[in-house]
């Protein structure tokens, strides 16, 4: 009898299909692909790693000293549409000295705008008055576009892609903090001229005193909204984001906090989170890290030294800071829009102490990721963002402009020894293969195309495969100097890359012109 019923269970799995337990190949199309996590690969090999890169510094993009700005300005959002770059900002100014620290004027909305996203200016808008009238009777030769209540403190607006919004919502902002019991809606048709959506908050439970953000998702074709969040009840735990989703802009999900694999507690302002524009499918995240430090004799030490002490002996009544704590720039992403992979290394690194961005404060990048031009005739277009310097400073507190390459926030690397990274399963459309890329004199990049099961191709093996070498943003593979992918294409493949003192940032599928 038990023989009978082992010959049955051997008939029975010989009888199954030999694709039960395997996954379903992933669909590429013809979208870009960045190395910001491993979802694609198969666990690396040799001495293939991802590796993190930095932004470089340029130009002063913005110094915030008008009357109405000051050294509290700041949770900046730049929106490229076209050729036009527009870019707002909160003005505002503290009193450190003498203590305590209070307020100096009102908060405000600021607009600057910009032909080629380096060069800026603060047009005269003549839409409110500094100093406030009551009836907004008084001098308007100023960029402020937006006077109101809470929702000036964060103000942050959006350029809205849903094909179903209303040309006089053709831009939305949102915008509020615990004094306004929530985050209120606005929209303009034309980016200057606001009205309020919202008569009640649209989100309710959060912390919100920091730049939340919202946008489009065309991925889920939904409105992705994340807040300011802690990780327990009643503003207890870690300072944390959250996330809400809407179809329609008006009504909310609750927020529910985002979740960080793999890495440790954190303590996070803002969040900086939006879809890539070059693989849209991809959340990219820039938040600010909050390190609390004790006052030791280093920490009292590190530039602005001066700074410091005024913004400790400014608060040191209400016992929340010492003085000492810093913030930094990091990076994270995520493929659902609630799981990242946050990198626990910074993004961008207070920098040399005799810059003065050793404080609480400085180091906070604006929200919106924007493509410039490269510095050197020839060269390909470079993404740009700014990052705050200065703060606490009214005659240093400024935006610089930050530069990477195109993708190239995190590269699968390998070193002159070599690595070699395998994807899972895909499909492609499209008959040629792009890769954006950087190696050494002596190094060099490979492409192996493998079958489901992980066979070489015929002719598509590594050996095949023509030697890449250079630094690109865009060049084609080929085998036997043979590009034409085109007989692959709809078939489940694998891809095996392999790396000599290189980064890969991307690839994509593409049809040939």
């Amino acid at each position: 009898m038990l023989t009978r019923l082992c010959l049955a269970f051997a008939v029975l799995v010989l009888s199954l299909p030999s694709s039960i337990g395997a996954a379903e190949p992933l669909a590429l199309g013809g979208r870009r692909e960045l190395f910001v996590d491993t979802s694609l690969l198969e666990p690396l090999e040799g001495r293939a790693q991802l590796r993190l890169h930095h932004p470089t510094p340029r130009e002063v993009a913005l110094t915030l000293n008008e009357p109405w700005e000051g050294n509290s300005s700041g949770y900046a959002t730049v929106i490229q549409e076209g050729h036009r770059y527009r870019m707002y900002y909160r003005g505002h100014r503290y009193l450190l000295d003498p203590p305590p620290l209070r307020q100096a004027q009102s908060e405000v909305v600021c607009y600057a705008e910009s032909d080629d996203g380096i060069h800026w200016k603060k047009p005269a808008l003549g839409l409110f008055d500094w100093p406030p009238t009551q009836n907004n009777t008084g001098h308007k030769q100023n960029n402020i576009v937006w006077r109101g209540g809470a929702e000036t403190h964060n103000f942050a607006p959006f350029l809205d892609t849903n094909p179903q919004a209303r040309p006089d919502e053709k831009f939305k902002a949102v915008g509020g903090t615990t004094s306004s019991k929530g985050l209120l809606t606005f929209a303009s048709g034309d980016g200057l001229h606001w009205r309020q959506l919202s008569e009640t908050p649209v989100v309710t439970q959060g912390a919100f005193d920091s730049h939340n953000t919202v946008f489009w998702d065309p991925t889920h074709q939904r409105y992705t909204m994340f807040t300011r969040f802690f990780s327990e009840e009643n503003f207890k735990g870690l300072r944390s984001i959250g996330v809400s989703f809407s179809t329609d802009f008006r009504t909310w999900s609750t927020p529910v906090g985002l979740t960080y694999p793999n890495s440790p507690p954190q303590q996070m302002y803002t969040n900086q989170i939006a879809p890539y524009y070059r693989a849209p499918h991809i959340l990219l995240g820039f938040p600010t890290r909050f390190v609390a430090r004790p006052l030791s004799r280093q920490a009292q030490s590190l530039e602005p030294v001066q700074t410091r002490k005024l913004f400790y002996e400014s608060i040191r009544e209400s016992g929340a800071y010492t003085g000492a704590e810093v913030t930094d720039g990091c990076f994270m992403s995520s493929r659902d829009g609630q799981a990242f992979h946050r990198w626990d290394e910074a993004f961008l690194r207070p920098g040399r102490e005799g810059e003065g961005r050793w404080i609480y404060g400085d180091n906070y990048q604006s929200y919106g990721l924007f493509e410039t031009r490269a510095e050197g005739p020839g060269l390909p277009n470079e993404i740009s963002l700014h990052f705050n310097e200065g703060a606490w400073r009214d005659e240093m507190h400024r935006l610089r402009r930050y530069t990477i390459r195109l993708d190239g926030f995190v590269s699968l690397n390998a070193p002159f020894s070599g690595g070699t990274a395998t994807t899972v399963p895909v499909t492609f459309t499209g008959d040629r293969l792009s890769l954006n890329f950087a190696t050494s004199a002596a190094g060099s990049v490979r492409v192996a195309l493998l079958d489901a099961g992980g066979k070489p191709l015929p002719g598509f093996d590594l050996t095949d495969c023509d030697e890449l070498f250079g630094d690109t943003v865009d060049r084609t593979v080929t085998w036997h100097d043979a590009a034409d992918l085109s007989a692959l294409a709809g078939r489940p493949i694998r891809l095996s890359f392999a790396l000599q003192d290189a980064d890969l940032f991307s690839f994509q599928f593409v049809s040939a012109q």
